[in-house]
């Protein structure tokens, strides 16, 4: 923070998540403690807990003059879309957006006035997106992010957070 602090008020940190997370809840089992290992949905979950922490930095450090923004850069043809997602990488076949299209949020962010961006916000295509979708169960996950925030320092042997 100190170093973001330094380039205020321009500063910003954009989060590259996903629209993976729709899928998961915001959830403290950050070791993945189930039985059998599901990498989708721990994908799904580590994006889940991006997008919860750009929320908690925008409000914790919301006067340091720090833009926190979230963004999915939508399905794009990558070589980790094809390994990790096979499936779904060959049904999109041709449909799948390129490196450029999948980037164009994240550059648009980062030349934005931040007046016209929203702390803690996910984009989707230069847009304010939902971060949860209706029925999904996810909206009130996100109270949890205090204990995952600790949990994260613990692993890290990080102190408490003040």
């Amino acid at each position: 923070m100190p170093l973001l602090e330094k380039a205020a008020p321009d500063a910003r940190v954009i989060t590259v998540a996903s629209g993976g997370m729709y899928t998961e809840p915001l959830n403290t089992n950050l070791q993945y403690s189930e039985s059998e290992f599901d990498g989708t949905k721990q994908y799904a979950r580590n994006k889940r807990v991006q997008v919860a922490l750009t929320e908690w930095w925008a409000e914790k450090y919301s006067n340091k003059g720090v833009g926190f923004y979230s963004m999915h850069p939508g399905w794009a043809d990558t070589p980790g879309v094809s390994k990790s997602l096979p499936v779904l990488s060959e049904k999109l076949s041709g449909n799948l957006r390129s490196n450029e299209e999948g980037a164009d949020t994240v550059v648009w962010l980062g030349l934005q006035p931040k007046e016209k961006l929203v702390p803690g916000t996910f984009y989707f295509d230069r847009a304010e997106a939902q971060k949860h979708l209706k029925f999904a169960g996810t909206a009130a996950s996100h109270e949890k992010i205090g204990s995952i925030v600790d949990s994260i320092r613990s692993i890290c042997n990080l102190p408490a957070n003040p």
